[in-house]
């Protein structure tokens, strides 16, 4: 629901009031976000895969180790 800035806080019902305060609270939230990654210089677009790793990249798979007798 987009926020109209110029009704009157009064002339709206209840669940149109925090509507409006969740939207600009989770508005606030985004930008915060979005600036303190720009600060700590992480990408705000994920991979395609939304992995940090290429696929290039051979699995390596240790043994277990066998479980001890005694």
């Amino acid at each position: 629901m987009p926020i109209d800035s110029t009704r009157d806080p009064e002339s709206m019902t209840e669940a149109e009031r925090r509507d409006e305060v969740a939207s600009i609270l989770a508005r606030g939230l985004v930008r915060a976000v979005a600036a303190s990654r720009g600060r700590l210089g992480i990408r705000s677009d994920p991979p395609p895969t939304c992995l940090d790793l290429s696929g290039d990249l051979p699995l390596s798979v240790a043994p277990r180790p066998s479980p001890g007798i005694g």
